[in-house]
């Protein structure tokens, strides 16, 4: 009877699977390996060939004859991507041979399903084992035998292998000094890198030692410390070789003496697309290049701009370099810098730059969006009840922009819009008619704000308050509802209209002040407007506002009060004056005829209800003819009351007149 037996060992570059035939027929010996050019350890490359190799030993004393098909998937959970792969061979007497398949993972029979995704996918850096084989081995004569392994090898990657910041330190010295190396390193397997140095680039190339990379899927420094250099050189070379193999690189140098200062760019600063003028002066005893580095505000990279050729060693020369621009991109902003870096003529790599000699880099330009000049407020000087203009040339790169103005009025922390001007152009820009709150005195602080552009702080202009006096008469006065029946809308009565005035110091004007008057309505719990407003010159200093009929909803008793407003602002404070005090109400007013049979003619009765904060109050009847004069009828009727209760008065015996009215007596 026949037995199967599996052996798995690790070599340098393959696996091993053993099968052999029990001792009775013991004719047959076979193994299974794996392996891949150019590593020697797993997970495999998905992306290159992978060698099955077969070993079958014939232990007759006869030669014998073997057919062999390999039948291979990636996907032990997937039968149907898979791939066979024939052969047959002669063994003489007791002899072995290999027989070899190239299996290739990214034929399209296997990349299929899950795998296929896996494989394809340049963000999997994790490890594949699903894998499966079968080797079915028919001899000439005899049962065929089976070799199969569903044990997920050989395993797969799907391989990444970075490399940055390689570095040799220091940059320059010679065959007696040590030097460290050191490169970064990012792969999706376990690897093992070297570093080789050379003299030149053309080599030869010398083996430095490995270093071991562990750390799959994340960056890991390798570094090689205390490294002599057993080779003569002007301009050595290193190179990194894992399973993937850098390019060269430049370093270290021999030592070379050299000086260099007064480092300056030209302007300090400007726009977007300006170009700048940076320069240095420098000494050497050789014939170096010299690179400018500067940091593009853009991409946020320092950039090589380019390299000067200093041709004159041993003397002071001045390098220039004309025309460059940390950004080319509208709208962009921020602070540039630079440094330089020095070079073997036609090196690529520098033996040394500023920024490393020296710890830092030169600052400058400046890269703004926009520059303000000739910033102005007019007047310079004036009082809080004043209208200031505000104006600045604009530089920019932009062809349109909106700037906002703001002001800080004395003593405040609190920046307030005064609008938005466009700038499309034309240099001049200008806020008209910016005010500034009642209490503010001293100076103001203002600033133009566009997003991005870090703005400075101006003053003006000097603001002093200028004094308010609100006053109102008659002092008491008194309210009645509009009554058609009695008064067409617009007419003038006999009560005394209400008038309110506005006085101001002498003012400091430059253009016309419009006022507007608001009271109070206690019903409506809301400031009305009342009357037309009315606009001051430069050096009027007072106004008056005649009110016929105030904008009431209904009549009310007690104080009033009233404010001035020149546009939103308030001139007296948002509160304003008391006053006047609404001592009486009327209501209802009616009127009524009857036939007097003593003076044999027809009499009128005229009444009103009225109410009143003063505990006795007289009324009398006002009456016209032809709604222009009017006369008191001098029959006054008292309103009595401590509760402010309404009551009703009338006039009786009274003669028809064209309109009636009633007033208070004596208030």
């Amino acid at each position: 009877m026949r037995s199967l037996k599996w052996t798995t060992r690790a070599a340098a570059f393959f696996i091993v699977a053993v099968i052999a035939l029990g001792p009775a027929l013991g004719q047959l010996e076979a193994s299974i390996s794996f392996l891949q050019v150019g590593t020697d350890k797993t997970p495999f490359n998905v992306n290159q060939p992978i060698v099955y190799k077969v070993h079958l030993t014939n232990s007759m004393s006869s030669p014998m004859r073997y057919s062999l098909e390999l039948e291979v998937g990636p996907d032990y959970t997937d039968y149907s991507a898979s791939k066979k792969y024939t052969t047959d061979i002669s063994l003489t007497a007791r002899s072995s041979q290999d027989v070899n398949f190239d299996v290739n993972f990214r034929a399209p029979e296997l990349s299929r399903g899950s795998f296929g995704r896996w494989a394809s996918d340049d963000n999997e850096t994790g490890t594949w084992e699903k894998s499966w084989y079968r080797v079915i081995i028919t001899p000439l004569v005899g049962d065929p035998v089976t070799l199969d392994g569903y044990d997920g090898q050989p395993p797969l990657i799907n391989p990444i292998t970075l490399y940055r910041n390689p570095e040799v330190s220091p940059k320059m010295g010679t065959d007696d000094t040590l030097y460290s190396y050191r490169i970064d390193l990012f792969s999706s397997a376990e690897d093992s890198v070297s570093l080789q140095v050379a003299p030149e680039l053309i080599g030869p190339w010398e083996d430095l030692g490995g270093q071991n990379y562990t750390n799959v899927g994340a960056w890991q420094t390798l570094r090689w410390d205390e490294v002599s250099l057993e080779f003569d050189f002007i301009r050595a070379h290193y190179r990194f070789s894992g399973r993937k193999q850098t390019e060269a690189f430049e370093g270290p140098f021999w030592p070379i003496d050299y000086e260099y200062g007064n480092a300056s760019v030209d302007p300090v600063d400007g726009f977007s697309g300006s170009p700048f003028t940076y320069s240095l002066d420098f000494n050497g005893s050789k014939n170096l290049d010299v690179g400018l580095n500067i940091w593009d505000i853009d991409q946020n990279i320092f950039r090589l701009v380019e390299k000067k050729r200093y041709t004159d060693a041993n003397r002071w020369q001045r390098l220039e370099w004309t025309g460059a621009m940390p950004s080319e991109t509208i709208g962009s902003v921020g602070t540039s810098s630079y440094y330089f870096s020095f070079y073997y003529p036609g090196s690529e790599s520098p033996l040394a730059t500023s920024r490393e000699e020296e710890g830092k880099v030169y600052l400058g330009p400046e890269i703004v969006l926009i520059r303000y000049e000739n910033v102005s407020v007019s007047p310079e000087r004036g009082s809080t009840v004043s209208r200031y203009t505000y104006s600045v040339d604009v530089e920019t790169a932009l062809p349109v922009c909106d700037i906002e103005l703001q002001t800080s009025e004395p003593g405040s922390s609190i920046w307030r819009s005064q609008g938005i001007a466009t700038y499309n152009g034309d240099p001049r820009i200008s806020w008209r008619d910016v005010s500034f709150d009642g209490d503010a005195a001293g100076n103001v602080s203002y600033r133009f704000i566009r997003v991005a552009s870090p703005p400075s702080i101006y003053q003006g202009p000097n603001l002093f308050k200028e004094s308010i006096r609100g006053m109102a008469s008659p002092i008491n006065g008194s309210l009645g509802s509009w009554d058609a029946a009695f008064h067409q809308p617009g007419e003038r009565l006999i009560r005394s209209p209400f008038v309110y005035t506005m006085e101001m110091d002498a003012p400091e004007r430059t253009e016309p002040l419009v006022v507007k008057l608001e009271v109070y309505d206690p019903v409506r719990k809301a400031w009305i407007e009342a009357g037309r407003p009315q606009s001051l010159n430069a050096t009027e200093i007072s106004t008056n506002f005649t009110i016929d009929q105030l904008p009431f909803a209904e009549p009310f008793l007690g104080e009033s009060r009233f404010r001035f407003l020149s546009g939103t602002r308030f001139l007296d404070g948002e509160e304003g004056y008391s006053g006047p005090n609404m001592v009486a109400n009327f209501r209802n007013k009616t009127w009524n005829v009857t036939y007097d049979n003593v003076r044999g003619e027809y009499v009128y009765t005229y009444g009103v209800e009225v109410r009143s904060s003063l505990s006795s109050l007289s009324f009398d009847l006002v009456t016209t003819m032809d709604r222009t004069a009017w006369t008191l009828a001098n029959d006054p009727k008292v309103y009595a009351s401590d509760a402010a209760e309404w009551k009703r008065l009338e006039w009786r015996g009274y003669p028809y007149y064209l309109e009636v009215d009633f007033t208070p007596i004596g208030v």
